[in-house]
């Protein structure tokens, strides 16, 4: 119910925006796989209007205006409807979420050399609760995924033969009574941060707190002060530990120190960027591309660009780059591929 507000309260501001014109302690992290053909490079992301998954490739990715995709999949796998999550394989096997029928969908990189209509390669299904409208994802260090289930409450880990194999696998570490998990991003220590849009707060659980089953308290939980309903979405670390939050109901993003996230508490954010001419609508998810600069993702199907050295003051920076994708709208998350070096996984 509360995953079917959200839709309707992110297809409620569309529509308004529209009439007004605008594991675990871990061993050595085992090898990375055997890369297949190469995936090509840009900024990926899905659209839920209509569903596909898309690709702008880097000579794209500047500028204001609207592109076509250089890369769009449509699939029989699942609907990706409204809220999804996409992140890479250290493999550059691509995975998504898919709230609207719990499933998980993976890409290998030999599908994503082209454009067309192309069943997953794998597909997770559910099995007793384990997926329950997904939304976030993330690889942890070990490259094991995690999965955020934002009705359920659970954060659910699948480890890589359940991954290989598809089918519906009982995960290997069920985290429960989270309330309302909606998106992941890990730290430089294998920590795991997790937004709730209900609760409006971020939690953090350490990697000793991912090792096994259970309900464990978190170790750290922060609210926003400056904003009264925030409604925290994407997360993202920058490459000096920062942690960069995207809140939809206020309309700009945030960012807190690595001091600020020692301990439980309200503190004011290290940096506020506000909205300038609409550059913050309806801001859903977040990446920080190999340069620094971070991608806001828009629900209403824009993606905005804030360079590097526009990031370290508060303020309404002007975007390097204003984009939205020709014939396509509702956009969640994005991801790019290479995956930038010198940042925790997302």
């Amino acid at each position: 119910m509360l995953l079917t507000a959200l839709r309707a309260r992110l297809i409620f501001l569309l529509a308004v925006m529209a009439a007004c014109g605008s594991d675990s302690t871990l061993s050595s992290p085992p090898p990375d796989p055997e890369p297949g053909p190469p995936v090509p490079e840009g900024l990926w992301t899905a659209s839920a209007s209509p569903s596909a998954i898309l690709r702008l490739d880097p000579t794209q990715l500047s500028g204001t205006g609207e592109r076509d995709p250089a890369t769009t999949l449509t699939t029989p796998s699942a609907r990706l409807q409204t809220l999804f999550g996409v992140a890479f394989d250290p493999s550059g096997e691509m995975w998504i979420t898919s709230a609207d029928d719990n499933r998980l969908l993976a890409f290998e990189p030999a599908a994503l050399t082209s454009s067309g209509f192309k069943a997953a390669t794998a597909v997770i299904a559910p099995n007793a609760g384990s997926l329950s409208a997904p939304t976030g994802l993330a690889f942890d260090p070990a490259h094991r995924l995690w999965v955020a289930n934002h009705d359920n409450g659970t954060l659910v880990r699948f480890d890589g033969a359940q991954l290989a194999a598809g089918g519906a696998p009982v995960p290997a570490v069920v985290l429960s009574g989270l309330g309302h998990p909606t998106a992941l991003a890990f730290d430089g220590d294998g920590s795991l941060w997790v937004s709730d849009n209900v609760a409006q707060t971020i939690a953090k659980y350490r990697a000793a707190d991912l090792a096994a089953s259970g309900s464990p308290a978190p170790a750290v939980v922060l609210t926003e002060t400056e904003n009264a309903f925030p409604l925290p979405l994407g997360l993202a670390f920058d490459a000096d530990g920062n942690l960069w939050v995207a809140n939809l109901q206020a309309r700009n993003v945030v960012a807190f120190s690595p001091a600020q996230l020692a301990v439980t508490g309200a503190p004011t954010p290290q940096v506020v960027l506000s909205s300038t001419d609409g550059s913050l609508a309806l801001p859903v998810g977040l990446a920080f591309d190999a340069e620094g600069s971070l991608w806001v993702v828009g629900g209403a199907g824009t993606l905005t660009k804030f360079a590097r050295t526009s990031l370290g003051a508060s303020g309404a920076p002007e975007p390097s780059a204003r984009l939205t994708i020709t014939g396509h709208q509702v956009l969640w998350s994005a991801a790019f591929w290479p995956r930038p070096a010198g940042l925790p996984l997302n």
